[in-house]
């Protein structure tokens, strides 16, 4: 029985073949469009979650801040609101090292009211304009170490991260100084230069307040 030759394979056709490449080539640009497309996407979401980030970060600062103003106001005895001052730096600012200080006008020095984690015998009487914390004091300006060049330093102030002057309107009560800080904690941010400006504000002010009241009293 004889086989039939083998049939000869078909010719492509041009025209067939030049639609198959004019459509894979539609199809290869359609699918950079798409990753164009998806890349913009993934690129805009990752922008969306940074400012829900940093809103989050910033309603819980609010949060923070209402709540420190809040505590500052809760009592007019001296004592109780040193102690919410040691408890808002700790906490907020994430240091346990301070001293707070109360200027008294007639010998022109710093007396150390309250302190936490430092030596309180080096820091008992601080003449007004003397290193960094007798500085702020005179001048009213808040220190922060990270800024840059400030007034000279005494030579306990080495570990000083911040000074913070306590305002009665437009005089100076005294200040707060902040040494180092918590190992979370290693530098402040702008959430602490707004509770700083919370706290000259506010906090001379109610610490002057107490002194009028029966129950405050002096150091």
């Amino acid at each position: 029985m004889s086989q039939d030759p083998p049939s000869k394979p078909a010719t492509p056709d041009p025209e067939a073949l030049q639609g198959t490449d004019e459509r894979l080539g539609e199809l290869r640009a359609e699918n950079a469009s798409l990753r164009t497309q998806l890349e913009a996407l993934h690129q805009e979401r990752a922008r969306l979650e940074e400012r829900l980030s940093e809103a989050d970060a910033r309603v819980t600062n609010l949060v923070g801040l209402y709540a420190a103003s809040h505590r500052l106001h809760e009592t007019f005895e001296r004592w109780a609101l040193l102690d919410i001052l040691r408890d808002i730096i700790n906490n907020i600012v994430g240091s346990e090292e301070l001293g707070i200080f109360e200027l008294d006008e007639g010998s022109s020095t710093l007396v150390l009211v309250h302190s936490m984690g430092i030596e309180p015998a080096g820091f008992q009487s601080i003449p007004l304009g003397h290193g960094i914390i007798g500085r702020t004091a005179l001048t009213g300006q808040l220190f922060v170490a990270s800024e840059g060049k400030g007034p000279p330093a005494a030579s306990n102030e080495s570990a000083l991260t911040a000074c913070v002057p306590l305002r009665i309107g437009s005089r100076v009560w005294g200040v707060i100084a902040i040494f180092g800080m918590l190992p979370h904690k290693p530098s402040l941010g702008d959430s602490d230069l707004e509770l700083f400006a919370l706290l000259e504000k506010q906090a001379g002010l109610v610490l002057a307040a107490s002194e009028m009241e029966p129950d405050g009293h002096r150091s």
